[in-house]
């Protein structure tokens, strides 16, 4: 497991702010060993930046921190440190001690606040952007699958091929796509597509947020983000799965067939 030896206190994804009390979007991850414990580096890489992150800097409120860019461009942001033991334009290694564990920060308590920024920048504000949904990747299947040449996008599953997207499907589609994998395409409205999927992989709702799964999929078949499945995201995935083009989705579905063979050879 990636986080061996941490206990898990805040997952990736939609919360409850712990300070503001209201519905945010959390970039990364909470993971808590005790306090003052040494945290080493998950992967290798360079170090961007070790220190206080200070507002305007991309850092605002994370405490001490340590940014480090790894062999694919990413930027691992390790936050709320008691104290950092590395400097800016170090080589560190896999399992070297950056930092010990604090409480530094906008923080309700000492805990490691890790996340994958997509891009690594070696000034401000290092990989930051407003919008909080895409700004990062999902840091648990990241690393999981860091080893592989397609360690962000094509990790292999091994579903049944039979045109039924539940939840199983979404948690592959997930995982490929490097968002959360909670096997659920939230904030949707009904229609004729979503009433086409099977369990209760479709969560309903005003559609003003829509789904970061579903956000990304139309990213990589060139449709509008928007994160709410219908026709047109339907019509763009047909084509970029080389399917017919109709923009429907029935039960079960020739498109969806063809999207888990992808997904279990990992070519999406």
């Amino acid at each position: 497991m990636s986080w061996k030896g941490y206990r898990v206190t805040s997952p990736f994804g939609w919360r409850n702010h712990p300070i503001k009390g209201k519905r945010s979007f959390h970039t990364g991850i909470d993971l808590v060993k005790s306090h003052k414990a040494p945290i080493e580096a998950f992967t290798g890489g360079k170090v961007l930046f070790a220190g206080m992150g200070r507002t305007g800097s991309g850092f605002g409120g994370y405490g001490n921190v340590v940014l480090i860019e790894d062999k694919n461009g990413r930027g691992q942001v390790y936050a709320h440190l008691d104290s950092v033991s590395v400097r800016v334009g170090q080589t560190v290694n896999a399992g070297q001690t950056i930092g010990r564990q604090g409480n530094t920060g906008n923080s309700t308590g000492s805990h490691l606040h890790f996340e994958v920024r997509k891009k690594a920048q070696a000034h401000a504000p290092y990989g930051w952007t407003a919008n909080r949904q895409t700004n990062c990747l999902e840091p648990t299947s990241y690393i999981n699958n860091y080893g592989s040449k397609t360690s962000t996008s094509s990790a292999k599953s091994n579903l049944t091929v039979d045109g039924k997207w539940g939840n199983s499907t979404t948690s592959a589609l997930q995982r490929a796509l490097g968002t959360v994998v909670d096997g659920y395409i939230s904030d949707q409205s009904k229609n004729s597509v979503t009433n086409a999927f099977y369990g209760d992989t479709i969560k309903f709702g005003s559609g003003n947020e829509g789904s970061l799964v579903v956000k990304a999929l139309q990213k990589k078949v060139g449709s509008k983000q928007d994160g709410l499945l219908g026709p047109n995201t339907i019509r763009s995935l047909q084509r970029y799965l080389g399917t017919v083009a109709d923009g429907k989705l029935s039960r079960p579905s020739l498109v969806v067939k063809e999207l888990q063979r992808r997904l279990n050879a990992g070519t999406l």
